[in-house]
């Protein structure tokens, strides 16, 4: 018999908590390419400014939307690793049942945020499609194109969220230290 990703025997509900960590683990690939393209534009434009007195005109705009992109894509692999900024004063200081309660308030709550976000930024998209909406800088890129990212994100967060509620109601750790990048600060 196979073991899932977090040391279970399969079942449905594992297949499924294993496919949204796994869409998580796509989620932090694409938000690292986005950090390297974001490297790649800024290094063009500070050459082709210092060494060939060009200028390019598109470099900082799409920046911009790279980092959007990173941020929104690496957000549901960041909650999985437990590598979010959380305040633990409260949950270590307080007896286990209580601390679970906590754990489960909060994340039922992070789900009612993850909700709005993504009906928010995926509505946001859909008008701009709708529309054809343009940037308005020079580029005048459609701007449905540069928010796609965003909403996906928001959803695989989202996804991630639900994710962690259920982890937690089936007794299991919500996050996954073992995926943390570098050391901990203490």
């Amino acid at each position: 018999m196979s073991v899932g990703s977090a040391g279970r025997p399969p079942d449905p509900i594992g297949r499924v908590l294993d496919t949204i960590d796994g869409l998580s683990m796509w989620g932090a690939w694409v938000s690292a390419g986005c950090v390297v393209a974001i490297l790649g534009l800024i290094v063009a434009e500070v050459v082709g400014r210092n060494l060939f007195n060009v200028s390019l005109y598109f470099a900082w705009e799409f920046s911009a939307y790279f980092m959007g992109a990173a941020f929104m894509m690496g957000a549901a692999y960041a909650l999985r690793a437990g590598a979010q900024i959380r305040v633990n004063v409260l949950l270590e200081n307080v007896p286990k049942p209580i601390a679970r309660f906590f754990d489960l308030f909060s994340t039922l709550c992070g789900l009612a945020i993850g909700i709005y976000l993504t009906w928010a930024l995926g509505e946001m998209t859909w008008f701009s499609w709708m529309r054809e909406s343009r940037s308005p800088e020079k580029s005048e890129l459609l701007r449905w194109i540069a928010q796609f990212p965003l909403a996906f994100g928001s959803l695989l967060f989202t996804l991630q969220v639900a994710a962690r509620l259920g982890r937690l109601l089936r007794g299991e750790p919500g996050d996954d230290a073992s995926l943390r990048i570098g050391q901990d600060i203490e």
